[in-house]
């Protein structure tokens, strides 16, 4: 495991954040999987299953089981988890400007489209890094002016160019259950089965750029934009609400990472036996 500590700029003079990222793997190995915990900041259950995975895939590593490249950030967001309101925290919404942590992530598609045109021809695969590449420098000249959106640039620009990006959150009170594009569903159905998901929720746009569209869709609209030209199945990128806030506990979050490592056997990001 190699890990890597990213700084935020501060929102204040003498208060700074950082981002923990533990990396798997080889760089550049297929596929490439992106976990991240508590995009909202007080939604425990995510946060301690990423914990969990981690040390899951420390083992997986000393095994020599890592096939593809894996990226874990356990706390995703530290600007949210700082904040509290008379002892009780506020991680959902950025108390600087209001605004939700996982919306209003950057939309890439267009710049992206005016970077590729002309440069994809009938090779699926050269196609996916020429993608990946037009994507990650349209993030890489989109400005950033507050702590919320160096955020939010930083942790897209760690799975722009990830085959499956998985998002761990939770509700205030539910059951496990899924939000995915619709193209996705079937490639997302072994995940619900092993999370033991009651429910998969599919929308094309659901509308104000979260995380897991800001990754996935720009793949899909731009197979629309160039139908001729194969760019493979693109990213598989999932919201995972784990249940509800009050849902804490060891036996839970060790299944949830149990179940975690098994999608990744069937991904082809570990092996061994499935």
């Amino acid at each position: 495991m190699r890990t890597e500590t990213i700084p935020l700029p501060p929102a204040v003079p003498g208060v700074a954040h950082t981002l923990t990222v533990h990396r798997f793997g080889e760089p550049g190995a297929r596929p490439k999987v992106h976990f991240q915990g508590a995009l909202h900041a007080d939604e425990i259950p995510g946060m301690i299953a990423a914990v969990r995975l981690r040390d899951r895939l420390i083992a997986e590593e000393a095994a020599g089981r890592i096939a593809g490249e894996i990226v874990l950030v356990p706390v995703a967001n530290p600007i949210g988890l700082a904040q509290q309101v008379l002892g009780g925290p506020i991680g959902r919404f950025d108390l600087a400007d209001g605004q939700n942590f996982n919306r209003g992530f950057p939309s890439l598609t267009e710049g992206a489209a005016v970077r590729l045109d002309g440069r994809l021809d009938g090779n699926a695969e050269a196609n996916r890094i020429r993608v990946a590449a037009a994507l990650r420098a349209e993030l890489d000249a989109r400005p950033a002016h507050t702590p919320a959106e160096h955020l939010k640039r930083t942790l897209l620009g760690l799975a722009i160019d990830a085959d499956i990006v998985l998002d761990l959150h939770c509700d205030s009170e539910a059951v496990v259950h899924l939000y995915t594009l619709t193209r996705s569903a079937d490639a997302v159905a072994p995940l619900a089965a092993l999370l033991g998901s009651r429910a998969t929720l599919l929308a094309d746009v659901s509308g104000d750029d979260p995380f897991d569209e800001a990754c996935s869709r720009p793949w899909a609209e731009l197979q629309e934009r160039f139908p001729d030209r194969p760019l493979g199945p693109g990213c598989t990128a999932v919201t995972v609400e784990l249940r509800g806030q009050a849902d804490v506990a060891d036996a839970t979050a060790d299944a949830d990472a149990d179940a975690l490592v098994a999608y990744l056997r069937l991904a082809g990001a570990l092996s061994g036996p499935r």
